[in-house]
């Protein structure tokens, strides 16, 4: 079953798209169309926002989807901010939880103060990579937006992750284990040996094609339920307290 927080699938397709698409392939390749279509206006934006705040989180992601979601720039605390997200079912142990809509910015600007702290921001780059995905702005296009936001930042601490040499599986695993398990390195030792160093953004539209499976990667296992369900906030209150220790 496709992600339908609106609960309007069967009539606006998914997500309310512009051309009401069910398909979940034909979602994932107009989605993308949109993206490569905007994503040097995109890069653009980013190269001369004097600092990186959530407004130009937002506005990111509004330039790089609004050709296929009207709703491209909002967030899920604008949008759905009675529904808790998550990736597999939460009745999976290994399911990942995502942040709260309400503190969704909180989690953001957290994640930009780790990157302002250059030496840190060099020394550990899963951190900040792993706290903008734990934010989860966005119903869709989160790892794409994020993954400019995220370039840029590490483009003012002049270095850059080599993308096109990770593997997906590997980085989605220790993604998700830096999520459950924040601060402990997981990231931050998948990421750490392709880093390099980086003086230009010239080769940034190349790079970004060549990173395999960026096209929908967070569309897959999305689920969802109601913030007032006991069991749902319970999730929330056991995570917390593992973040916390």
């Amino acid at each position: 079953m496709m992600f339908d927080p609106f609960g309007d699938f069967d009539t606006n397709g998914y997500l309310q798209n512009s051309l009401r698409l069910k398909d979940p392939l034909e979602v994932k390749e107009s989605e993308h169309l949109a993206f490569e279509a905007s994503l040097e206006d995109a890069l653009a934006y980013l190269a001369k926002r004097k600092s990186i705040d959530y407004k130009a989180v937002l506005k990111t992601h509004e330039i790089l989807f609004s050709g296929f979601y009207h709703w491209a720039g909002k967030d899920r605390s604008e949008l759905v901010p009675h529904l808790a997200v998550f990736k597999g079912s939460k009745d999976d142990p290994r399911h990942t939880i995502f942040e709260r809509p309400d503190l969704i910015r909180r989690s953001v600007e957290y994640a930009l103060e780790l990157a302002a702290n250059k030496k840190r921001f060099r020394e550990r780059p899963g951190e900040v990579m792993g706290q903008l995905a734990f934010a989860h702005p966005f119903l869709d296009g989160n790892g794409r937006t994020i993954l400019l936001i995220y370039m840029e930042l590490c483009y003012r601490t002049r270095f850059a992750i080599d993308w096109s040499n990770t593997n997906k599986d590997d980085y989605l695993r220790a993604l998700s284990d830096e999520i459950q398990n924040p601060f402990e390195g997981h990231l931050d030792n998948y990421l750490k040996p392709y880093l390099l160093d980086i003086s230009s953004r010239d080769e940034w539209p190349e790079m970004i094609g060549g990173i395999k499976g960026l096209d929908g990667l967070d569309k897959e296992g999305i689920t969802y339920d109601n913030l007032d369900n006991p069991e749902v906030q319970q999730l929330y209150k056991t995570y917390r307290s593992q973040r916390i220790d």
